[in-house]
């Protein structure tokens, strides 16, 4: 088979090291990685063959960036892995696309309303698929009276920015934890908030953010990795998402769940989305969707990024990718851990 080059952005993320040393173990071809990220003191240059640096996904010069790396280096495939740079990626496929370079990204509108959890559980109220009970809020009254109306204090209620990263602005309002216990026991990353703290932080602030409000749901946490197309789910992993630290799980189990498969494919076909997306549930809550690549199980027979790079590129046909699902085995187990790489 003929030599590919990828683009990879992100190559400084959580998960980015694993996802680069999984395509350079591929045997049928030769893999060349360019990885991009905003700067060179990331794990991805010392897994990429070329490493450049590029501004954030949100400013102007992130586009012209990539078409500059784009000309020189001429990948066959734009492989995102940051959900700073989703967004823009899908307003700009058709201008990178146009340059020779085939892009990992679904449509600009299903991007942006499942980067918006607002636009996302509107888009899935009345359906088949759980969702939290929510408001979206615009002034301190508008959130005061959004959280009586969920159940505060009688029951917790969590809040967060419609868009953001991570648990980015994720907070659980609840009056119950002592203060003291937090201070002294918790990490500093600490995801509750008392009522009186966050009106001392708004009250008399005119730049209130817009925040989705929703009911504090609690049970076993899983995600669906699946590989999509035009809104077709063709291959759908099921994994645990255990012991969490900074926002990060550090073991996964691949298991299985028809439930959290269906709620996925209904999903993928009402947001019509494409390649590789994860979607996070709480219970049977869904919680959050990522139009992007998220934390991947390998295993020999399986390897979700590089059926995606074969099927963008024609060399697959869907029914091959559907056939892949026989081959995703339960109880496979992931942990992450932390190593250090030392160089000059």
């Amino acid at each position: 088979m003929r030599d590919l080059k990828i683009l990879i952005t992100a190559a400084g993320s959580p998960m980015a090291a694993t996802n680069l040393k999984y395509l350079k173990k591929i045997e049928e071809r030769n893999i060349s990685l360019i990885g991009t990220d905003l700067n060179h003191d990331k794990i991805g240059v010392h897994w990429c063959d070329k490493f450049y640096t590029v501004p954030k996904g949100e400013s102007d010069g992130f586009i012209p960036s990539l078409i500059e790396i784009i000309r020189k280096e001429k990948p066959d495939v734009l492989f995102p892995q940051s959900s700073a740079e989703v967004i823009s990626l899908s307003k700009n496929k058709t201008v990178l696309e146009n340059e020779g370079v085939k892009v990992l990204i679904s449509s600009e509108d299903a991007v942006y309303k499942s980067e918006n959890k607002a636009e996302l559980y509107k888009a899935l109220e009345n359906t088949s698929v759980k969702i939290p009970n929510f408001r979206v809020v615009n002034s301190l009254n508008e959130f005061l009276d959004a959280v009586k109306i969920l159940g505060y204090p009688g029951t917790p209620v969590c809040f967060k920015p419609p868009i953001s990263k991570g648990t980015r602005g994720f907070r659980i309002l609840r009056d119950d934890v002592s203060r003291k216990h937090i201070l002294l026991n918790e990490r500093p990353i600490n995801r509750f908030i008392s009522i009186n703290e966050f009106k001392e932080i708004f009250e008399g602030d005119p730049d209130f953010p817009e925040l989705l409000v929703m009911e504090f749901v609690e049970g076993e946490e899983h995600t669906t990795d699946p590989l999509t197309l035009k809104g077709k789910t063709l291959v759908c992993p099921v994994k645990t998402r255990e012991n969490e630290r900074a926002g990060l799980a550090m073991k996964f189990v691949q298991t299985s769940n028809r439930k959290l498969v269906e709620s996925t494919e209904y999903i993928v076909e009402k947001m019509n989305l494409d390649w590789i997306v994860n979607l996070q549930f709480i219970g049977d809550y869904l919680i959050e969707l990522n139009p992007r690549i998220s934390t991947q199980m390998f295993t020999r027979d399986v390897n979700i990024p590089y059926l995606a790079i074969k099927l963008i590129l024609g060399e697959i046909t869907e029914d091959e990718v559907r056939s892949y699902s026989d081959k995703v085995k339960e109880k496979v187990t992931s942990l992450r851990y932390f190593d250090q790489i030392y160089f000059d």
